[in-house]
């Protein structure tokens, strides 16, 4: 990746203990997206998100590569769709296992729930609270029906729940940007 961000450096002082270097402004930053997707909306986002955050950032898709080598990336970004409340299954299995301890990491969720307090309970839902505790940046990204990809019955459901007859994309570009700000200047 060719995305900037600050990376400090840990030192110890005798009467301060141990303290954080301000970062180096402009300091180099690999970072992957790794996502969970169903029928492309999380990928699509997973892709706005590594534009955001710069040239040459890889999307891995799980549903193509269900453990991804992360090692040669400092930053991690894992994004999974919703669907009835729940994270894809891939990304629930996926971070339950990764060893992203040393990772810089952006979380993120799609889907097309209205309610502020729903998304915040989707985010909560869909990454282990040792992930969550941990994370950079965590945003609820927007989402987006698209009928063509739909099977009879997600189609039955959006129709009679979200009330929607007619392709809806709600993916909120203005939250990717805000997300990819707060994980890289952290």
């Amino acid at each position: 990746m060719t995305a900037r961000a600050t990376t400090g450096t840990t030192r110890t002082d005798r009467r301060a203990g141990t303290i954080e270097d301000p970062p180096a402004e402009g300091a180099p930053v690999r970072a992957a997206v790794v996502v969970a997707s169903k029928h492309g909306t999380t990928l699509e986002i997973g892709r706005r998100v590594a534009r955001a955050l710069g040239a040459d950032v890889p999307v891995l898709d799980l549903a193509e590569d269900q453990h991804p080598d992360l090692a040669a990336y400092d930053t991690v970004v894992l994004g999974t769709a919703i669907y009835a409340g729940q994270p894809r299954a891939h990304m629930k299995a996926f971070a339950q296992i990764a060893d992203l301890d040393e990772k810089r990491l952006g979380l993120f969720v799609s889907g097309m729930v209205p309610a502020d307090g729903a998304r915040e309970e989707e985010l909560a839902a869909a990454y282990p609270p040792a992930l969550r505790d941990r994370a950079t940046a965590a945003a609820f990204l927007g989402g987006s029906f698209q009928f063509d990809k739909l099977n009879r019955f997600e189609r039955f459901v959006v129709k009679r729940v979200a009330k929607a007859t007619a392709d809806v994309d709600a993916i909120d570009d203005r939250a990717i940007d805000r997300f990819a700000r707060e994980l890289v200047a952290a």
